[in-house]
């Protein structure tokens, strides 16, 4: 992937998990409203995510997972060494507060206090979103997203790698078990490998970049109001379809724009490089542990939700826990790839010595 792409990349994900972040934050009970106009971009952020990572995917399994093996136990390891924690900081988040804070629980819209365990073992397994059952844990609603995110992460899997002749039945078999949503919306994230393609096939003039990266800029500027023009009628199971696709083809244009000028622009200095890359590490512990994060500092500080004081300590106090959370949690990402590799090489060995067995024997 180009130098200059790589770390623009890394920079739009984690400004789209801050936007998120800030979004949620942004609640009247939690800072009094503050930032409230970023709310409404927090559906267009995870579209971008969707697109991102089916991006991501084509490249990786283009350049790097060039096998089934590889390519399942990367995708296991990024996203339950990032699940666990998240699921363990909801549930001691949740148990304290609604001891202390029941008015912050009790009734409240956000919270799915009902059937935990159901709750946490579907979000363990990221079925949680399985025809739209919304089984999301406890206060930790941006949970929903990882159950659309792991189907993806399968359906590509089977479509790339498998070359078994049922591939496509076992793929309509695995979105009709989804849900009408998921399936609806997979081509939404599958439209990221195909702009990977195509901007690794074709070359575009310079000034129509320029146009691609703008137009689609704006148009996500204006997705909150676009999404307001639709009639109720594009929604499946009270779920936006069309404008989720709008911001899909809109990011899309931005992203084909943007590939386009990074590759003809000087290379960017290695230390912003570096600054970037850290600070994208922290993309995903943001998007997983900044709900209940939020919810803890909101009943462990200052009483008045429009104070400086609860503001900051929020803001703030979340941002530094992601960062402190972020190193401990790579770390597990790798210590499950290693003993996932580990197992898959002593499969694969048993696997070899069944088969020669067996030869000899014949």
């Amino acid at each position: 992937m180009p130098y200059n792409i790589s770390v623009y990349l890394d920079l739009v994900r984690f400004l789209a998990a801050m936007v998120v972040f800030l979004g949620h934050a942004a609640g009247a009970p939690w800072t009094g409203g503050f930032l409230w106009r970023l709310g409404p971009y927090g559906d267009t952020c995870v579209v971008i995510f969707f697109v991102l990572s089916g991006f991501v995917i084509a490249y990786v399994s283009d350049v790097k997972e060039r096998t089934w093996e590889t390519y399942a136990i990367s995708r296991i390891a990024r996203l339950w060494s990032v699940v666990l924690p998240a699921l363990a900081l909801t549930f001691v988040v949740d148990w304290i507060g609604v001891r202390v804070a029941p008015e912050l629980y009790i009734g409240q819209p956000w919270f799915a206090g009902d059937q935990p365990a159901l709750r946490y073992l579907a979000s363990l397994m990221m079925l949680q979103e399985v025809w739209h059952l919304r089984l999301v844990p406890g206060i930790n609603g941006p949970f929903w997203s990882l159950g659309y995110e792991a189907i993806y992460y399968l359906l590509f899997g089977i479509i790339f790698f498998s070359k078994h002749s049922l591939k496509w039945l076992a793929v309509v078999f695995l979105l009709a078990l989804s849900g009408p949503v998921i399936a609806l919306l997979f081509p939404v994230w599958y439209l990221g490998y195909f702009v990977y393609r195509f901007c690794k096939s074709t070359t575009i003039p310079k000034s129509f970049c320029y146009i691609l990266a703008i137009s689609g800029l704006l148009l996500l500027a204006a997705s909150p109001f676009i999404h307001s023009l639709l009639p109720p009628r594009f929604k499946i199971m009270g779920e936006e379809i069309l404008g989720r696709y709008i911001d899909a083809l809109a990011f899309s244009m931005h992203l084909v724009g943007a590939y386009g000028l990074a590759t003809s622009l000087p290379k960017l200095p290695n230390r912003f490089k570096s600054v970037i890359a850290a600070v994208a590490a922290a993309t995903f512990p943001l998007y997983l542990l900044h709900r209940p994060l939020i919810q803890f500092f909101s009943y462990v500080g200052p009483d008045d939700p429009s104070g400086w004081q609860r503001r900051a300590l929020l803001l703030l106090g979340t941002l530094a826990l992601v960062t402190l959370a972020t190193p401990p949690i790579e770390k597990l990402r790798l210590i499950l790839r290693e003993k996932l590799m580990m197992l898959a090489k002593k499969r694969s060995t048993y696997t070899q010595h069944a088969r020669i067995s067996t030869e000899v024997k014949n």
